[in-house]
């Protein structure tokens, strides 16, 4: 295997490279190379190959020192690009800056609509997904089935590239039969919670949602809202139990008829499912999964339906005991000078008997959230008609080079790497077997921003959210996300051509 040596100040002094502003939709470019050198013949260079990246979190922080709001600066990114272009001499890797508070997606489609989408960009599979008959991202999986060059011997990946992934999570990214997206990192969530807190309150952490909810009401009569969490978009799901709750709803009658194989199950069975009505809102476990989630919206602080609510700072300031977040949280937590008490974490309490007569008994545990969400990264159809696919894939060889990846992700402290061979920070060993081994949120046909389009992900998540705030009564809500289920069947089964059995 290669490993790269050469220091990121040493490279740019020896380029001759500077930041400046690219005045391109307010992005920031890190690199602008210099000026090709003459041969030896006095002719011009050729043109070097300039990729242009967007990284993403493993962006490199504006600032290095380290403060409350920046409790985890990284630039270890600029290392390992450096470290391939100097063995690269007709290559130039710039990276850009997205202004914060822009919507990721909505930045994607302007950038495609427009030409100027980089070469390389962090992008989810729920979002290519959507994309497959819009021709804007290459197809990765003949690339997958080739070795990677950078990988020697019999190691993983000398002869085929995909060898590198962990086969399960990867398989989750399948979007009928192909590959457009590249997992680097693993998420999971958990709920951390204030030990010292529930310890003067005489509490434990709860394993089913009955208990959470007895947790949450004693923290009530102590005048503290204690569930709290980060709220996605009504696109998405308010917090990621939600999907948890419903998978549990649904495992024991439901699943069997939906994802018979128990695998990851795929969108030609959940547009299936709903077509021939074996899965939607009108099922007895889908109402019940609207009133048994509404139980906890008391015990949230008031602005959770605000998506910026910094749960880290309720959570860190004592105002919160409980926030549901995931790995990625661990680094700020073990860092953070606010830290003054113990924490520690369980993972999404069980729904059992006690709350449902849809469970089974023993009740099933709820499927894990995340999996092959984080790090994930797609090249644009742009590399291609700007003759770059080549040196794109070449850098996500190198990115793979496992002492590469470890020193990106290992800087950051967020992800585990879904790249053999790297190192596994301890404090995310039990998520790293479970979702390096089990199917994680893939398998979870209930989450509708996952296995559906945002077209009907939105008005489901709207009529949700509606719901909860006593804005709309159940009936409504149902009709809605009713509605919303069907449209989306036939649109999908339209495009594909599927037909269903």
């Amino acid at each position: 295997m290669v490993k790269a040596s050469m220091s990121r100040r040493s490279f740019l002094k020896t380029m001759g490279m500077v930041a400046v502003g690219t005045g391109i939709g307010g992005m920031v470019a890190a690199c602008q190379p210099a000026v090709a050198p003459a041969t030896s013949s006095g002719e011009p260079a050729a043109a070097p190959k300039q990729l242009v990246t967007y990284w993403g979190s493993w962006t490199p922080s504006e600032d290095m020192e380290k403060s409350e709001d920046n409790p985890t600066p990284h630039d270890n990114l600029t290392e390992v690009l450096a470290a391939y272009m100097a063995q690269k001499p007709g290559v130039e890797v710039e990276w850009i800056r997205v202004p914060q508070g822009m919507d990721s997606r909505e930045w994607t489609i302007a950038q495609q609509t427009a030409g100027t989408i980089p070469h390389i960009v962090p992008q989810a599979t729920w979002h290519t997904k959507d994309d497959t008959d819009r021709n804007w991202w290459v197809d990765l999986t003949p690339h997958l089935d080739k070795p990677n060059p950078y990988i020697t011997g019999s190691a993983e990946g000398s002869q085929r590239w995909l060898d590198q992934f962990y086969p399960i999570p990867t398989g989750e990214t399948l979007i009928r039969g192909k590959y457009y997206n590249l997992v680097y990192g693993l998420i999971t969530t958990f709920f951390y919670y204030n030990v010292d807190w529930f310890n003067k309150l005489g509490l434990k952490a709860p394993e089913n949602y009955a208990q959470f909810l007895e947790v949450c009401a004693a923290f009530k009569e102590e005048g503290v809202n204690a569930y709290g969490g980060w709220t996605g978009s009504v696109a998405d799901t308010d917090h990621w139990y939600r999907i948890q709750l419903g998978g549990m709803l649904m495992s024991k009658d439901i699943e069997p008829l939906v994802n018979p194989d128990a695998n990851t199950a795929t969108f030609d069975e959940v547009a299936c499912a709903i077509k021939t009505g074996v899965y939607g809102p009108r099922l007895p476990q889908y109402r019940e999964w609207m009133e048994l989630w509404k139980l906890n919206v008391p015990y949230r602080t008031p602005d959770w339906p605000t998506q910026a609510t910094d749960s880290h700072t309720n959570f860190l300031k004592k105002v919160e005991p409980i926030m549901e977040n995931g790995t990625w949280s661990i680094a700020r937590l073990e860092s953070d000078s606010l830290m003054d008490f113990e924490w520690s974490a369980f993972f999404a309490p069980t729904l059992t008997k006690e709350s449902s007569q849809f469970v089974s008994d023993p009740a099933n545990s709820a499927w894990p959230i995340g999996g092959a969400v984080g790090d994930q990264f797609a090249l644009s159809m742009r590399s291609e008609t700007d003759g770059l696919l080549d040196v794109a894939l070449d850098l996500m060889h190198w990115i793979s080079v496992p002492e590469n990846l470890n020193t990106i992700q290992s800087e950051i402290g967020e992800n585990i790497p879904n790249i053999k061979n790297v190192d596994v920070n301890p404090a995310f060993k039990d998520s790293y077997e479970k979702l390096t081994s089990k199917i994680g949120e893939s398998q979870m046909f209930a989450y509708e921003q996952v296995k559906m389009d945002d077209e009907a992900s939105t008005p489901i998540g709207q009529a949700w959210r509606a719901y909860m705030l006593d804005q709309m009564d159940i009936e409504e809500a149902l009709t809605i996300v009713e509605e919303s289920f069907n449209s989306y069947a036939d649109r999908f089964i339209e495009k594909t051509g599927l037909k269903c059995g």
